[in-house]
């Protein structure tokens, strides 16, 4: 269930681990995390979601935890949106995209100019990462057919609390950020390198640079709100903030919950219910092994007043294929040539990881099925029972995620969600796509 960055170096290890089939080492009458767990057949463009209560609706923030690279979960992210709109009124899309690319999208789905959406998406086509996908792309295109249908209140846009990921598009957003009448110095100088820089996606001076800019917005808070706008100068504190967080390497999970905290405030989403479909890890609500704690873990845990109204649905991966950057994998699963390559390692019935509970739940469910499950429902083997996985031999410890086998499965996610034989996503460019199975 984690996301393997460094497999390249770890190919000697998991190919030797590939019989490892993952079968239950528990005896078969024993009970399972998900016993008594109530189950919905998840089907066509407007599931009616029947197992969501009036509780559920009742969360200000709804988290979908997913695998990236997989298809289906492209088409339950929509249709969780169009629900959550209708059923809670949720607009506000959080996303796992910077601020720079949540401006774009936005500008997208106000102008419906594709040339703005393919500047979102260059970065991750340039760098062959899987958000760089026909589904993800189309996604955005059926939101802003969505909001067409919807009156204005309604309408969705997009949050983005990641860290910078396109320094170019982030020299972009600045510039929107500034008035068109001079901004007093110093800080329109500094700001003008800040954004040379970014261009020419030079970091050596970077965070320095933008360290000194945003003394300087903080010196004259007044003065600079006057010039700017106080929704352009706090854009510009948390987008120079994000340029030093990035030189600085800090710890993805704390420049995720400060953002959220940050734009909590300024966006004033105390009064928006929000929604957003996340790496699966990020929407785990309580501390794993060793006490470390991902995003939803942060708001959880944190004073704000979001903190007890989160609901985490998780996506559980069988029969799945991935697309996978090739440089990422061991050169057995890559397919020769090609950026991207299709894998079908990453699901968690094996071969590298199991989620101990899952064949019973595939017992209960029909092949290619999409099945929601309530974790938290009255009387549910997942609100005593941790969540266990196991691994291959030979994968690194710091490798493996684990959770805290004191802590009950319905404390990380109230809903799972198990997808099986859902094919990849496709890639938005280059010419030719992975198409062999590794």
């Amino acid at each position: 269930m984690k996301s393997l960055l460094s497999l390249r170096r770890l190919a000697a290890a998991l190919l030797l681990a590939l019989p490892f089939t993952g079968r239950a080492q528990t005896p078969a009458t024993a009970e399972t995390v998900f016993a008594g767990v109530p189950q919905e057949t998840i089907a066509g463009d407007a599931p009616a979601f029947k197992l969501f209560d009036a509780e559920f609706y009742k969360n200000q923030l709804f988290f979908l935890g997913e695998a990236h690279g997989v298809q289906r979960p492209q088409e339950l992210d929509f249709a969780l949106l169009k629900h959550l709109n209708q059923r809670a009124g949720v607009r506000t899309y959080l996303a796992e995209v910077d601020a720079p690319k949540a401006y774009f999208l936005n500008e997208y789905l106000r102008t419906g100019q594709d040339s703005t959406l393919r500047r979102v998406f260059r970065s991750w086509v340039a760098e062959h990462a899987q958000w760089g996908n026909q589904e993800f792309y189309q996604k955005i295109q059926r939101i802003r057919t969505l909001n067409q249908t919807l009156p204005p209140a309604r309408r969705i846009r997009f949050v983005g609390i990641d860290g910078l990921q396109d320094l170019p598009l982030a020299a972009n957003y600045l510039r929107t950020l500034l008035p068109r009448r001079p901004l007093p110095a110093p800080l329109r100088s500094q700001l003008d390198s800040v954004m040379t820089l970014l261009r020419g996606a030079v970091t050596g001076q970077l965070a320095a640079l933008s360290t000194r800019a945003t003394l300087e917005l903080t010196r004259q808070p007044v003065r600079y709100q006057q010039a700017l706008g106080a929704a352009a100068s706090a854009d510009l504190a948390l987008l120079l903030r994000n340029i030093s967080d990035g030189q600085q390497r800090k710890s993805r999970e704390a420049v995720l919950f400060t953002n959220f905290e940050t734009e909590y405030r300024n966006k004033q989403l105390d009064r928006e219910k929000l929604y957003g479909m996340w790496g699966l890890a990020h929407v785990l609500q309580s501390p794993l092994q060793g006490n470390f704690s991902m995003l939803a873990a942060r708001i959880r845990q944190s004073p704000l007043p979001v903190h007890d109204k989160v609901a985490s649905v998780l996506v559980a991966l069988s029969g799945c294929q991935m697309l996978y950057t090739s440089a990422s994998l061991p050169a057995p699963w890559q397919t020769p040539g090609q950026p991207y390559s299709i894998t079908d390692k990453f699901n968690h019935d094996g071969p590298l990881v199991v989620l101990e509970g899952l064949d019973e739940l595939k017992q209960r469910t029909a092949p290619g099925s999409t099945t929601l499950f309530r974790l938290d429902a009255p009387g549910a083997a997942s609100l005593r029972q941790s969540i266990r996985l196991r691994y291959a031999p030979g994968m690194p410890a710091e490798q493996q995620m684990q959770f805290q086998v004191q802590v009950p499965a319905a404390a990380y996610t109230q809903y799972l969600l198990l997808v099986r034989d859902s094919g990849p996503v496709q890639p938005l460019q280059p010419a030719s796509s992975a198409t062999s199975r590794r």
